[in-house]
């Protein structure tokens, strides 16, 4: 599938000016401004000459000379002063221009379906249409620059083809023809940039993520203990060594065509100025004359080759302009304003999949197989399965994040393709193993609300829910603690089953009739981990809750427990009945139950003799 967009640069432009008109219209008016302004101040400078050559030569009175002289400074003067106060004008505010074009790349990448994210097509449009909005020379900035140099060149170009048509055709043809060999050599290159910023942008991508991998105290203990520095000063050499070479070679070819061009430049005017100066001693022109042509033919090929310069501008821009288009248009498929409406997001309805099965890519394998499943309102199910057999993928499913490649999933007998995404969304409190917890207060945390729209009671009951409000009360500055100590000097880090408790606290104050439990314990230990499924267990009465967990005794609680393998649902039923059949269930149980067997046997240590202890009884994990 072609996710990139092919508009001309007219269409482009027509969509900046549109954009402009709508966010900051002023800007429009000062570039409407500062383009006559820019084509008058050549005019007048080429004018001027002439003039006084004129009334000198005539032998005209002196005052009307200075007169005349004072005319023309004094305008050259006050449109060289707005030139400069407007300019400085559209200097600040393509800037904010730039900043709303950033908003947008922010909010299409908050708010597009969660499948694309997991794109790689839209990843790259994404890091790209970030990068061409951002600082001060983001394309998004040039545009304006390239526009109003563009209709400026235009404007000059007409006037001094105006004043070149009472002299000679001829030279006007020549001027054009040499000065387009430079135009189309300019081309070329653009066209190689063209069909190599794949290969720029990799390289530009993949310098990110180290860049960004350096600074992840995440990574730091890994990047330590193995000597990672060394893996990723290599990945990083080798990769601005690329993105070098690939700057090396465009140098090479824009040096390559400045000089062609220079030396074009060179044999236009010097043949232009011998034609002038011939016309001028066989007496066709006057001196004065002479100096107007002469200043004239000058700027008309500056005008010209401007113009051809910024067409080729502009033909750049327009590729990061489609890429940026083509981001912001990426195919949305989940309807929202257009889509039904789910009426009741208090009390747990049906959910059905039907023949489902999904793929990640076109040409990949299905990760799920024609899975048929049916969730009763209130029901408590878990997912146990080994690493890699779909369980993540089925709770994507479930909550609306991706759809299926085939078959349907349904909420209340309706497909949820049907319905209005953001509502279905609501139905859905989660609990993910890969949290995003912002550095806010723990109140923000829960609530997901800026202050003042942040119910307190409902904070404080769904943090006693989770077993955390005495641990926050604990704190200095208790609901309005501030989170992360290395974002805030007096901000708090918690423990991984504290910080369970708040994301399952967060979960709570949705008051959502579905809860999904995306492995949210994997970094526990079992004892822990038993504890807070207990915990989820007495909190979730009435809701319908799905558990994903790599232990799968940790789920006994659940009324039915469903073995995913291989993206398939090879067995379901409860931990006692399933544990009776004696198959995979069993099998893996048992396995589990071993390790932890084992490990009481070699006595290592109290902690281990516990842990060994608990799970004896709940199994281990896989």
């Amino acid at each position: 599938m072609d996710y990139l967009k092919k508009y001309n640069i007219r269409q482009n432009l027509s969509y900046c000016i549109k954009a402009t008109k709508k966010a900051y219209p002023k800007l429009l008016l000062f570039c409407l401004i500062i383009i006559p302004v820019n084509c008058l101040l050549p005019v007048i400078s080429a004018y001027l000459p002439k003039v006084v050559i004129e009334e000198i030569t005539e032998n005209n009175d002196l005052s009307r000379l200075l007169i005349i002289t004072a005319v023309f400074t004094v305008t050259l003067a006050v449109c060289s002063g707005l030139q400069k106060y407007v300019g400085q004008l559209i200097y600040w505010n393509k800037f904010k221009m730039n900043a709303f074009f950033l908003r947008m790349v922010v909010k299409k990448g908050l708010t597009t379906d969660y499948k694309n994210q997991e794109n790689e097509h839209f990843r790259k449009l994404q890091n790209e249409s970030f990068s061409s909005c951002n600082g001060n020379f983001s394309y998004y900035a040039q545009i304006y620059d390239a526009g109003v140099q563009f209709f400026s060149n235009l404007l000059g170009f007409l006037a001094f083809l105006g004043i070149l048509v009472t002299l000679s055709p001829w030279i006007i043809l020549f001027i054009i023809g040499t000065t387009l060999i430079g135009y189309f050599l300019n081309k070329k290159v653009n066209k190689w940039v063209s069909e190599n910023t794949n290969e720029k942008s990799g390289y530009e991508q993949n310098l990110q993520y180290v860049i960004s991998v350096s600074d992840d105290v995440r990574a730091a203990k890994d990047i330590r203990l193995y000597n990672m520095t060394i893996w990723f000063n290599h990945i990083y050499e080798k990769n601005l060594s690329g993105l070098l070479g690939w700057y090396r070679k465009y140098t090479a070819k824009l040096f390559g065509v400045s000089a062609a061009d220079g030396m074009i430049t060179l044999v236009r005017e010097g043949i232009t100025y011998l034609i002038l100066l011939k016309m001028t001693l066989s007496g066709s022109i006057s001196v004065a004359e002479f100096v107007l042509y002469f200043n004239v033919i000058a700027g008309f090929s500056t005008w010209l080759g401007s113009l051809m310069g910024q067409i080729s501008v502009l033909e750049r821009l327009n590729l990061s302009m489609n890429r940026f288009r083509s981001y912001l248009e990426f195919p949305e498929k989940y309807l929202r304003e257009d889509g039904k409406k789910v009426n009741n997001h208090k009390e747990p309805k049906r959910i059905e999949l039907k023949n489902v099965s999904f793929r990640y890519s076109e040409d990949g394998e299905d990760v799920l197989k024609n899975i048929n499943l049916s969730i009763e309102p209130g029901e408590h199910i878990a997912v146990v399965g080994l690493n890699g057999a779909g369980k993540t993928t089925l709770i994507k499913l479930l909550c609306g994040l991706t759809e299926p490649t085939s078959g349907k999933v349904l909420y209340d007998g309706t497909d949820v393709l049907e319905l209005n995404r953001d509502h279905y969304y609501k139905l859905f409190g989660a609990v993910f193993q890969d949290y995003s917890i912002l550095p806010v207060s723990i109140e923000e945390i829960v609530s997901e609300e800026t202050e003042g729209n942040i119910d307190t009671e409902k904070v404080t009951e769904s943090l006693k829910q989770a077993g955390l409000y005495d641990r926050v009360m604990s704190f200095k500055n208790g609901l309005k603690t501030m989170y992360d100590r290395s974002f805030w000097d007096e901000g708090v880090n918690l423990s991984g089953g504290e910080v369970q408790k708040l994301l399952l606290a967060r979960a709570l104050y949705r008051k959502s009739p579905v809860v999904l439990l995306d492995e949210p314990t994997a970094a526990l230990d079992p004892v822990s981990e038993n504890k807070l499924y207990e915990t989820y267990n007495e909190v979730m009465s009435g809701k319908t809750t799905v558990f994903i967990s790599h232990r799968l005794a940790s789920t006994r609680f659940c009324s039915r427990i469903i073995l995913i393998e291989d993206g398939k649902i090879i067995e379901e039923g409860t931990h006692e009945d399933l544990l009776a059949r004696k198959g995979s269930y069993y099998e893996l149980f048992e396995t589990q139950a071993k390790y932890y067997r084992e490990g009481k046997k070699t006595g290592d240590g109290d902690n281990e003799d516990q842990e060994a202890s608990s799970d004896e009884k709940e199994g281990g994990s896989i």
